[in-house]
């Protein structure tokens, strides 16, 4: 197949810029144009003469605003009752010969029972747990199933009955040494 080598000139259209470059030129003009005639009009109307009242004169010159008096000084709060600051900074330690000497008739009663609540669980086998730990220990205890408000269940690990105050003290000094707290819980005839 011939091909033809001759260089031949091509004809290159050149787009004209001068339409779009006179709509830029104009845009400018007109801008620059407002912002000169708003500095002028901002120079020429600038009062130098005091201005003068229009409509009806007042009745009074003018007046400042009356001055403030200082705001009142509130004082800090304090509370009319300081029970609670000095109940929280005081301490009441009683000794533990006190604790045993009642002066109720409960104490005086020899055929009193009692019942010492050691624990209170809501699943079953944490009492059984409980139960174990206790028996190894020597005291003997049971549980029994007590129903709460809400249909909840509560498993309390009890040791006891014990009849009178003698007993009953050995018992409660025998699980506070071994570590363990107890509730005192009188058994109603």
């Amino acid at each position: 197949m011939p091909r033809d080598y001759k260089h031949r000139a091509r004809s290159r259209r050149r787009k004209s810029s001068s339409n779009t470059g006179g709509w830029r030129w104009m845009l400018v003009g007109l801008i620059l144009g407002a912002f000169l005639v708003g500095l002028a009009w901002l120079k020429l109307e600038s009062p130098a003469e005091a201005p003068q009242w229009l409509g009806a004169e007042p009745d009074r010159p003018p007046q400042s605003a009356p001055e403030k008096s200082p705001a009142p000084e509130i004082p800090p709060y304090q509370p009319r009752y300081r029970f609670y600051d000095e109940l929280g900074r005081k301490q009441v330690v009683i000794p533990e010969e006190q604790l045993d000497r009642r002066d109720s008739p409960d104490a005086a009663d020899p055929t009193a029972r009692y019942l010492v609540q050691i624990g209170s669980f809501v699943r079953p086998q944490d009492a059984d747990r409980l139960q174990a730990e206790l028996a190894l220990l020597g005291i003997e205890t049971r549980i029994t199933k007590a129903s709460l408000g809400g249909g909840k269940l509560r498993y309390r690990v009890q040791a006891g009955p014990y009849l009178g105050r003698s007993e009953l003290d050995a018992a409660r000094r025998r699980l506070k040494k071994s570590g363990y707290r107890d509730l005192l819980v009188r058994m109603v005839k």
